[in-house]
């Protein structure tokens, strides 16, 4: 709550001095706006990028002055633009591209940026020196994931410079456990905020359920699964292909709809030689409350999750979302109540559940209500936006 004395103890606000009248002067507390810089790696269309969207454009414009950076640009510069966020693309050559240190510099010496928000470890490298060159002393980086590739520099990055991070936010408490394992820094120093998710902007929509189900082909009675995601080792799609082929050999009432790009794509195109006409691969798409409104089942193999952005999208929806159990997801889904969740690499176990909650209309009822409730409930992006106001203020007030 707002307070005069508070106010004045907080370095957000400050006293001016106004001529109220020919006899005495008085004191009008005014406003600072807290001017935030959110720093990427890319713009491209990807969980990392989707959470710095929501966040740059939800923020208090009262209490917050907020724009956009980016080594490299993406789609999401434009719509970030579109939404009245200043964006500034570096165009590093690379992702380790020291030649924009200068750039970054200026840019935030020139916005008198009063702290930097880092997002994915080469935006943080590069931010983080940046920052101390021009005396920048507030700066929180996020960890989105907990990298299961053998990357120990990231963590050292992380140990070397902990004194020039104020706190390390973690999108889950599996992350956040990670990160500290590896980091060996304090748990003091993290903090866990959620991915949050607008549950408005995924509600099923009938109409267009109907449109796209016509358009691909797919009968009323039928069952449609849906895939979101990048197409990379991480994601697993291959164990969600090797699971719909056995159930294309029992069933043809069962179609498949995958959204997403990326370094596995040819083993994708390869697996549709032999499934066309019952697979649909969308590449990517901006219609994904369209997509997640005509499908029936979510499915979300991944080997490894921060959080699992698209099964939270799926869950606001009403889908029953069948998940492995990975640090990440087991946070998101409650198994048995809320969602399914199978071990990885069971491709035996993902073909009896997909074909389970086929047949059991009102099991995909019950599990597509309960998550839509907890992602309401626990989930959303109010809560995420609020968490992140209250931590930007509280670094601020305390360095």
């Amino acid at each position: 709550m707002f307070t005069p004395s508070a106010a004045l103890r907080s370095k957000t606000w400050h006293p001016a001095l106004i001529l109220c009248g020919r006899r005495s002067p008085c004191y009008i507390i005014s406003v600072k706006r807290l001017r935030i810089c959110q720093f990427i790696t890319e713009l491209q269309p990807a969980g990392a990028e989707r959470c710095v969207y929501e966040l740059a454009r939800r923020l208090d414009r009262e209490r917050f002055d907020v724009q956009v950076s980016a080594l490299r640009g993406g789609a999401v510069a434009e719509r970030l633009e579109q939404a009245g966020i200043g964006v500034t693309v570096l165009n590093a050559r690379n992702k380790l591209d020291l030649s924009v240190l200068p750039r970054l510099a200026k840019l935030l010496r020139r916005e008198r940026i009063d702290l930097l928000h880092t997002h994915l470890f080469h935006a943080d490298f590069v931010g983080r020196i940046a920052a101390g060159l021009v005396g920048v002393r507030n700066l929180v980086h996020t960890v989105h994931a907990a990298e299961a590739c053998f990357r120990p520099w990231q963590y050292a990055w992380a140990r070397m410079t902990a004194n020039r991070c104020s706190r390390i936010i973690c999108v889950s408490r599996s992350v956040r456990d990670h990160h500290a394992r590896k980091s060996h820094l304090p748990l003091w120093r993290y903090e866990v905020i959620y991915n949050g998710i607008d549950a408005d902007v995924y509600a099923p929509n009938p109409q267009r359920r109907e449109e796209l189900r016509r358009q691909w082909g797919v009968g009323d009675d039928e069952i449609l699964i849906a895939f979101v995601g990048r197409l990379d080792y991480q994601k697993n799609l291959p164990m969600l292909l090797d699971a719909f082929g056995c159930l294309r050999q029992s069933r043809n009432d069962i179609h498949l709809v995958i959204a997403g790009d990326g370094p596995e794509a040819p083993v994708l195109e390869e697996f549709l030689r032999d499934q066309s006409g019952s697979v649909i691969w969308l590449g990517r798409t901006d219609d994904v409350p369209g997509l997640l409104s005509a499908a029936d089942i979510f499915v979300h193999p991944s080997r490894g999750e921060g959080f699992g952005l698209s099964a939270a999208e799926a869950m606001a929806a009403g889908l029953p979302v069948i998940g492995t159990r990975v640090p990440g997801l087991t946070e998101l889904i409650e198994e048995g109540v809320s969602g399914a969740l199978i071990d990885s690499e069971d491709i035996d176990a993902l073909t009896t559940t997909i074909n389970q909650l086929a047949d059991n209309r009102n099991e995909r009822m019950r599990l597509g209500a309960a998550g839509q409730k907890r992602i309401k409930e626990r989930f959303s992006i109010e809560a995420n936006v609020t968490a992140h106001e209250r931590l930007y203020e509280n670094v601020c007030q305390h360095r």
